[in-house]
């Protein structure tokens, strides 16, 4: 998945961005009034102040006060863009989807991924950790170039089942003397959506998938 570049600010930096300008500022405004009514009380009854030095504070002075309103009210359309998208994302919602991660989601009782391998192996090797990084389960994969799925019942090769939840998985392929990690994908239902870290997230189970990490959505039955 492509990083953003810095130049783009996520919508809680965006948010921590505004805050700080707005009280920034609203000090140098309240400062700025401070002065401007000091100055007032302060000057010399035979000599007032020149107009047009008046004049050109009280321009500064609606300036600023336009500058507070105008980032007040950037800040309720972003806050209603935000709103915006995540309800778009609701449809989502009961669709199963498939999304570039290093985890799978054991779902009922099932956990599905994918692959894809850039010439036939030699052999693969699907390996699935809990939080801890213990193997759970791991067993061989298919080695036919192009994109393989896997599947996993959430049993051991002992005969213990794991509960639902977001388990790693690591997909290794031999290629003659050359062995690679190749990367992965997951396959599973869409439970939830909400903004977490100022990032739309989508909710598979227990898993927390990146809206840009989607790659396709299979159509309602």
């Amino acid at each position: 998945m492509t990083d953003l570049s810095a130049a783009t600010l996520t919508a809680a930096q965006r948010q921590q961005s505004a805050l700080a300008s707005r009280n920034q500022i609203a000090s140098n405004f309240q400062d700025f009034l401070k002065l401007l009514t000091t100055q007032l009380q302060n000057q010399d009854p035979t000599a007032p102040l020149d107009t047009n030095q008046f004049t050109q504070q009280l321009v500064q002075f609606a300036q600023v006060e336009q500058q507070l309103a105008t980032n007040t009210h950037l800040e309720r359309l972003i806050r209603v863009q935000e709103t915006t998208q995540l309800t778009a994302l609701t449809p989502l919602i009961g669709r199963t989807v498939e999304a570039d991660s290093d985890k799978v989601a054991l779902q009922w009782g099932e956990a599905r991924g994918a692959y894809t391998l850039r010439a036939d192996a030699t052999s693969v090797t699907i390996t699935i950790r809990d939080a801890t990084g213990r193997v759970v389960a791991q067993g061989p994969g298919e080695t036919r170039a192009g994109r393989q799925e896997f599947a996993w019942d959430g049993v051991t090769g002992n005969g213990q089942r794991w509960p639902d939840g977001a388990y790693s998985v690591t997909v290794q392929a031999q290629y003659g003397t050359s062995l690679e990690t190749v990367p992965t994908t997951v396959i599973g239902r869409i439970t939830g959506a909400e903004r977490s870290g100022g990032a739309l997230m989508l909710s598979m189970g227990k898993l927390q998938i990146d809206t840009g990490a989607i790659r396709a959505v299979a159509p309602d039955r």
